[in-house]
């Protein structure tokens, strides 16, 4: 069964999985709505193992008397607040809610451990996976047609950013990006920023100042799969990540990825092979990401690799059976 708080959840309902939607927003009615329909869910499906994703779905499932099994924290760190009370002894009490911990990463263990007291033999180290069924490389006419919807030639060299307009995700850096190309007189790169977020005014006004809006331009939130299928290279300067699915999911379709090292990067990126690696400084963005620009074709030769690797390394299906694993290994030690 899923509890959640919306989405497309048609896939699933097709396949005879159980959907609960339900309130996760932190507000106090919306509190006790969510807490009254997990609690009723829960008592239903009677589950042998309860995952929990993120610190509200955590806090209804504590509040509604039920104590998650496996707790997943999808960063290095939590960031932001459940509610106004979420602060000192509180947040460190409601934050890590669970028997047990999934991480992306080591340093988010280090995290859990140092901040928030976990034992290090209670958290399990588990990669996402990207369903590489759906992420898929194009055909050459699915390309072209991509291309054409984003007006690239053949000849022009198209650069992707995708992912929340945020101060964590840094997509101004593409413009810097864009201001350097016209400095350096490359004449046939495009930049596009796909997204939206609270830096939206700023980013449309600072692509109008830099004077690039001919060739960087934003777009509003939209299927990523297109432009997956469209882009040479997905750029993801992030200043933190958990794991960038992005730039997994880039990856799944053959598109070579730039990105910063932070969460995931060394599992992710095979340097020169399916992508390359940058400091989160975006000066250090930029002076990486020209050279790749001043030689694109060496781009192509990546695009088969990364797609060979995630299919070996990355799946989705590699992650559920480590996951499963998990869970019957669980519930083993209830029994």
């Amino acid at each position: 069964m899923l509890i959640c708080d919306g989405g497309n959840l048609d896939v699933l309902l097709s396949q005879g999985i159980q959907c609960v939607v339900t309130d996760f927003f932190p507000k106090i009615f919306s509190v006790l709505r969510g807490t009254i329909a997990v609690n009723k869910a829960i008592r239903q499906f009677r589950p042998d193992v309860i995952h929990v994703h993120g610190r509200a779905p955590s806090l209804l499932c504590y509040l509604s008397g039920h104590f998650p099994d496996w707790f997943t924290l999808h960063n290095t760190h939590f960031t932001g607040q459940v509610g106004a009370m979420d602060i000192g002894p509180l947040r460190r009490m409601l934050s890590p809610t669970a028997r047990r911990f999934f991480v992306l990463d080591e340093k988010a263990k280090t995290y859990l451990c140092q901040s928030m007291g976990i034992n290090p033999s209670k958290i399990e180290v588990i990669n996402n996976g990207v369903d590489c069924n759906h992420y898929r490389e194009p055909t050459l006419e699915e390309r072209q047609k991509a291309r054409a919807q984003f007006k690239i030639s053949d000849n022009q060299t198209f650069v992707l950013f995708i992912g929340r307009l945020h101060p964590s995700k840094q997509p101004t850096a593409l413009i810097a990006a864009a201001k350097s190309a016209r400095a350096f007189g490359l004449n046939d790169i495009r930049f596009a920023i796909v997204g939206d977020g609270e830096l939206e005014k700023q980013v449309r006004r600072e692509i109008e100042v830099a004077g690039v809006q001919d060739i960087c331009k934003l777009y509003e939130w939209m299927d990523p799969l297109e432009a997956y299928f469209a882009a040479d290279l997905l750029v993801m300067p992030s200043l933190y990540e958990g794991f960038g699915l992005v730039a997994l999911e880039a990856l799944a379709t053959g598109l070579p990825v730039i990105r910063s090292r932070t969460g995931g990067a060394e599992k992710m990126i095979v340097e020169g092979k399916n992508g390359f690696c940058c400091g989160t400084d975006i000066t250090d963005f930029v002076d990486i990401l020209m050279p790749i620009l001043k030689n694109p074709d060496q781009l192509l030769p990546m695009r088969a690799y990364a797609r060979e690797f995630v299919v070996t390394h990355l799946s989705s299906k590699a992650q559920a059976k480590m996951l499963l694993q998990h869970y019957r290994a669980h519930i083993n030690d209830k029994k």
